[in-house]
């Protein structure tokens, strides 16, 4: 009689539901990952221009859980005078705050709509903001378009591969 009773609770639908049920689903297995930076482009005043030099660098991840960071940088940014990243010279931070962005939040994706909360960021004037990317994938490319940018101008358009 006991083994009879389990057995009908294992088959209640209450109990039969997936432990996720209330959970929202989450986001699109191909966004999911590492991505390196291999391109980063600006239009501004009619004129495309290289956002971050000519080999720009950067990585953004995304987790299954809605979180993602993205940092941003020129490849040859000069190395510091002083081992001391707290002693550099006006010259060596404002090239470092010219040269680079990371920031760093939650995500959601809808179709080609990217939004992210940003949580955190080295542009202070983003940190706690929401906005929306575009973003499209091409293989194993990705294609990252923010109508402005925390530099100014148009359109920027970033292009990211997977990380294998």
């Amino acid at each position: 009689m006991g083994l009879l009773i389990a057995f009908s609770l294992i088959s209640s639908p209450a109990l039969a539901q997936p432990a996720n049920y209330a959970d929202p689903p989450g986001p699109p297995d191909w966004l999911v990952g590492s991505w390196k930076l291999v391109e980063a482009t600006q239009t501004a005043g009619g004129q495309t221009k290289e956002y971050f030099g000519h080999n720009p660098v950067g990585q953004m991840i995304f987790d299954a859980n809605g979180q993602f960071c993205n940092i941003q940088m020129r490849s040859d940014l000069a190395k510091f005078k002083s081992n001391d990243r707290a002693k550099g010279s006006a010259k060596e931070n404002a090239a470092v705050v010219q040269g680079s962005i990371a920031y760093f939040g939650t995500y959601t994706l809808t179709g080609d709509n990217l939004k992210i909360h940003v949580v955190g960021s080295t542009y202070p004037n983003w940190t706690n903001t929401d906005q929306t990317r575009v973003v499209r994938q091409e293989g194993d490319r990705v294609t990252w378009q923010n109508a402005t940018s925390s530099a100014g101008g148009q359109a920027l358009v970033l292009v990211y591969e997977r990380v294998k």
